[in-house]
């Protein structure tokens, strides 16, 4: 195979670690990947992905839960949930492939996301 494509690199060589050539019309650039085996790297995308998964599933069960009762302390149990779990897990991944955020502001936004959350369900499980 030649062209652009010839050199890009496999994702096995991206997950180990490997340095890798990665040129894209005619413009070259450095792509290196810095971690633990292949396989270590499949499972913590697994996890992630399961942990995904299960906390939509969560805050989908609350949300219905709201729907069918009409009750606001279950509706401020689902925002609490959603700003304590799914939001972060999205904001990270959002963010992460922003350029003009750096590593800090991304940090502040899931751990502000992740207090309003805690400060959500802690509104209902100890009301005033």
């Amino acid at each position: 195979m030649t062209g652009p494509l010839a050199t890009a690199p496999t994702l096995a060589a991206a997950v180990s670690g490997a340095p890798a050539r990665l040129e894209t019309v005619g413009v070259p650039a450095q792509v290196e990947a810095v971690g633990g085996a292949a396989p270590t790297a499949v499972a913590a995308i697994l996890v992630f992905l399961v942990a995904v998964v299960l906390s939509v599933a969560v805050t989908y069960r609350y949300a219905r839960g709201y729907l069918r009762t009409r009750q606001r302390p279950l509706l401020v149990l689902t925002v609490g949930m959603l700003l304590l779990a799914p939001a972060p897990m999205f904001i990270r991944l959002l963010l992460g492939n922003v350029a003009v955020v750096t590593g800090t502001e991304r940090t502040l936004i899931v751990t502000v996301s992740r207090l309003c959350g805690l400060l959500a369900i802690l509104s209902v499980v100890h009301p005033r």
